[in-house]
């Protein structure tokens, strides 16, 4: 394979070699087609039993996906929940005492106003 070739632009020469019948028959090529229209073919109706089965069937697969899929799952040690739960509670206290200060401030700006 000549990869010098793929990554280079053509030069004029080659670009102006294509003949002008070529280009009108590529643009006609290019023009929208209209999708023909097709009978729609009716399906044949399935016993109850048969759909029944399916439902039963696809749930299952499912269900195995899933188990599956938890079983690649790589679980925190108890060390490492124990620690974020412990971040998280910290960070919720904080946002707690700022939203108070900023609360019991706003209300003394309020009363300072009104009264």
């Amino acid at each position: 394979m000549n990869l010098p070739k793929l990554f280079t632009k053509k030069n004029e020469a080659e670009r102006s070699a294509k003949s002008p019948k070529a280009e009108s028959s590529r643009k006609a090529s290019l023009r929208a087609v209209k999708p023909k229209k097709t009978e729609t073919s009716k399906r044949p109706s399935r016993k109850p039993e048969e759909s029944r089965l399916a439902w039963w069937h696809a749930s299952r697969q499912y269900l195995r996906e899933v188990v599956s899929e938890l079983k690649k799952v790589v679980w925190p040690s108890r060390k490492e929940t124990v620690g974020s739960t412990a971040v998280v509670l910290v960070i919720v206290a904080v946002c707690g005492v700022f939203l108070g200060i900023v609360d019991q401030v706003l209300s003394l700006l309020v009363r300072m106003l009104i009264g």
